[in-house]
């Protein structure tokens, strides 16, 4: 009877609640974001079907355009990150969770914690010097693509756009002439791959700059590993999964970005 009772009271005894392994990594993300897709994009290649993807920051607008006026968010993206900004990267694996922000820190964060798990390489890779010319090849080509982006589209002066373009069009050259195979460092991609993607490859470049300001990378010979770099990125499965598919609500997104008025909070009435 004791072996009866114990069985008894162990199928009685309620289970603690289980965390499905995708909750304890979380990616909040808006699928406009540029920045998001950076992280999305190293999870995908690091730990992929180890996460969930949350829509944190959502356009209110009827019409589907982004303006600082015209965006919501969800408690979580709140209370994760004091900005209110995409992506946040939710660590529950143990003990207090991790919030860890700014993509391209998220980047380094996922590629650190799961090193060469799942069969993959290092996004930063290499030993010390080329993990540090990763970085700054990084950081320069944040700035001169990825931020000159919106530079671009919110100058409404000629001179201005035209200054932007030259400027993302020198970095575009000097990624060439150092672009080593597929990818920046070969045949795998790396944190720099990443970088520039989201802005240099699929809609944003095909439909946004293209559609607003006519900008396109000239189809000559000192581009022609940009071609070859942007072919090998379309079909790289972690780009695949995280380009958002609808050109035209993309197109939309960005318009008060073009008439230069994004960042600008229209006053309502009460």
């Amino acid at each position: 009877m004791g072996d009866s009772h114990k069985k008894r009271e162990r199928e009685e005894t309620p289970s603690p609640p289980q965390t499905d392994s995708n909750e304890e990594m979380e990616l909040l993300s808006a699928w406009f974001c540029p920045y998001a897709q950076r992280a999305w994009m190293a999870m995908e290649i690091k730990c992929p079907g180890q996460f969930k993807v949350t829509e944190a920051l959502k356009i209110t607008s009827p019409d589907g355009v982004y303006g600082k006026d015209s965006l919501s968010r969800i408690p979580l993206l709140k209370e994760s990150n004091p900005l209110g900004l995409v992506p946040v990267i939710i660590d529950r694996r143990s003990g207090e969770p991790a919030s860890i922000c700014d993509s391209l820190i998220c980047v380094e964060y996922i590629d650190e914690v799961f090193g060469d798990r799942n069969g993959t390489t290092k996004l930063l890779p290499g030993g010390p010097a080329q993990r540090a010319d990763a970085r700054m090849w990084s950081n320069r080509l944040n700035d001169d693509i990825a931020t000159t982006f919106y530079v671009l589209l919110l100058k409404q002066n000629k001179a201005e756009q035209e200054m932007a373009a030259e400027k993302m069009l020198n970095a575009v050259k000097d990624f060439c002439q150092s672009c080593k195979g597929p990818f920046f460092y070969g045949d795998e991609i790396s944190i720099v791959d990443i970088t520039i993607a989201p802005w240099l490859v699929g809609a944003r470049m095909e439909v946004v700059l293209q559609h607003y300001r006519n900008f396109e990378v000239p189809p000559t010979a000192e581009y022609a590993k940009y071609f070859q770099w942007r072919d090998n990125v379309l079909k790289h499965p972690a780009f695949v999964a995280t380009a958002a598919p609808d050109f035209e609500a993309m197109k939309r997104a960005y318009s008060r970005y073009a008439d230069g008025t994004a960042l600008i909070v229209k006053s309502k009435e009460t």
